[in-house]
């Protein structure tokens, strides 16, 4: 369902509410995204927090991983109702929470009904993606069915580039309670790309 030519925007309307989604590694990329229901009825991938330690060779721990994530929700002026987290990340969790991070809880980590939920928002006009969220826009293109998997009857992702994905896939279908409700609203038109502009 992705289409980078309708589903990238450069400017974001005002956030009723934010929520987070937070894909966890160590060797492997940790990625943060923040997520708006804009007042137009649409969700937004507002921004997003990347870590690479293997890139960057440069290794964080949970409590530098915690600080940085909250420093970054700080300078946004954001403080989200919910943050979901990677379900496997349970000592990153409780680091979270020991520092005082509100609203925290596991993903729901269902991968076929969690890229369903991703599809149909996507379909639908109500999931848009700004311009800076660069780890996503990279990965986005080549998320894709592992055809092994699917040939003995499995629905699994292939496991390359899909750290951002991942941390979309948690915060959409983890929140979907909340907004699955704009799905039965009237579609909205495709609109082309607009100039770069103001972000948040």
């Amino acid at each position: 369902m992705w289409n980078e030519t309708t589903h990238v925007v450069a400017k974001l309307p005002a956030m009723r509410r934010h929520w987070v989604g937070i894909d966890y590694g160590t060797s492997n990329p940790i990625a943060a995204l923040l997520l708006g229901h804009g007042v137009d009825d649409r969700l937004y991938v507002c921004a997003e927090w990347r870590h690479d330690g293997r890139a960057t060779h440069r290794q964080m721990t949970d409590a530098r991983y915690s600080a940085a994530i909250r420093g970054w929700l700080s300078e946004l002026g954001i403080a989200p109702e919910w943050t979901s987290i990677d379900p496997s990340a349970a000592s990153f969790s409780v680091q979270m929470w020991q520092d005082g991070h509100d609203g925290l809880a596991k993903a729901t980590n269902d991968v076929g009904d969690g890229i369903r939920s991703v599809s149909s928002a996507l379909a639908a006009g109500r999931l848009l993606v700004h311009e800076s969220c660069e780890g996503l826009l990279s990965e986005m293109p080549s998320y894709a069915w592992d055809r092994k998997a699917s040939d003995a009857g499995q629905d699994r992702p292939l496991k390359v580039d899909y750290h951002s994905v991942d941390a979309l896939r948690y915060v959409v279908h983890s929140t979907a309670h909340e907004w699955r409700h704009l799905l039965t609203l009237p579609a909205i038109p495709e609109r082309p790309r607009a100039p770069s502009g103001s972000r948040l």
